[in-house]
């Protein structure tokens, strides 16, 4: 199996959330040139797993400790699998959630608990791909993912192909990316350089 490969079940999941609902969530998020603001360097509440050393007798084909590791991190968030929508429970997805709050409404613009579900699955989302990826995220690993993740098919209109489409994509990536930084810290400083070098500053 390819390391790029994906096994969706997050963010297959999580799709329900979006189904019935007319809510799009306020963008973009606070992710500004420097980085995320107010986002932390470690998991203040330990919610987040340490990066396993790579192993150089490791097969590259077993997948069964990505998906272990997965396994483990949607234990530790607390991310219900059922389709239910999304709140915020640990201290770091609080920090984010919060974050993102204060800027949407900062900007004129309401929030509400579909915004809170839908950002906090876009950031688990990418937390996913990142384990699932072996923690080796770069600019093909953001475009790959968005061009599979049913989240992002959910908010972009099919027909949107081209300058319009990555316009499109920017600000939902942005939510995505300020709230990885929050919700697996250690891959947060990837996902920003990959989100610069896809769409920019």
């Amino acid at each position: 199996m390819s390391s790029r490969t994906r096994h969706l079940v997050l963010s297959l999941t999580l799709a329900a959330v979006l189904l019935g609902t007319t809510a799009c969530i306020p963008l973009p998020s606070p992710l500004g040139p420097d980085g995320a603001a107010g986002r932390p360097t470690s998991a203040p509440d330990g919610a987040q797993s340490p990066v396993p050393e790579e192993s150089t007798t490791a097969d590259p084909d077993d997948v069964s400790d990505v998906f272990a590791e997965r396994e483990e991190y949607f234990r530790e968030q607390q991310l219900p699998m059922d389709g239910s929508p999304l709140v915020a429970v640990t201290l770091a997805q609080k920090e984010f959630i919060a974050e993102q709050r204060a800027y949407v409404e900062q900007q004129g613009s309401a929030w509400t608990s579909a915004d809170e579900s839908l950002a906090l699955a876009l950031a688990g989302d990418a937390c996913e791909t990142a384990i699932l990826n072996r923690h080796q995220v770069d600019a093909s690993t953001m475009n790959t993912h968005v061009a599979t993740s049913p989240l992002f098919a959910q908010l972009i209109p099919s027909d949107l192909q081209g300058a319009a489409r990555t316009q499109a994509e920017k600000p939902i990536a942005s939510v995505m990316v300020f709230g990885a930084t929050f919700m697996c810290p250690a891959d947060g400083d990837a996902w920003v350089a990959a989100y610069r070098e896809v769409y920019g500053g």
